[in-house]
């Protein structure tokens, strides 16, 4: 067990804790179809949505949009399929691979390699 040497450490701790909590509540109220939850956990992964939005769009922001909603679109998918066994400090890797597959569907503003 590792034991807090300062403050910061403390509310950091409680912060990640409280962050898993918030994303378990999430999780569990999009498998039940709570539309609040379910925009609590974009919430949460907006950044990571946009970032692998931006790396696949480069400079097109219309392509950006799209593939922020096809991402958003990979997450509700991911959070409805997960293992409620599974612990949910796991349900970061899980749903990158549902938001990346969703976004790198063809047609779904993907560029290609010459254009």
């Amino acid at each position: 067990m590792k034991i807090a040497l300062s403050q910061n450490e403390v509310a950091s701790l409680s912060a990640s804790s409280a962050q898993a909590e918030a994303m378990a509540q999430a999780v569990s109220g999009c498998k039940k179809g709570d539309w609040e939850a379910k925009r609590n956990l974009e919430r949460l992964f907006l950044p990571l949505i946009a970032m692998l939005a931006d790396k696949r769009a480069g400079v097109d922001g219309t392509a950006r949009g799209a593939l922020v909603e096809q991402g958003k679109a990979g997450l509700n998918r991911a959070a409805k399929r997960f293992p409620q066994r599974e612990l949910i400090r796991r349900f970061r890797l899980y749903a990158l691979n549902y938001i990346e597959a969703e976004m790198d569907k063809p047609g779904r503003g993907k560029r290609s390699l010459f254009g």
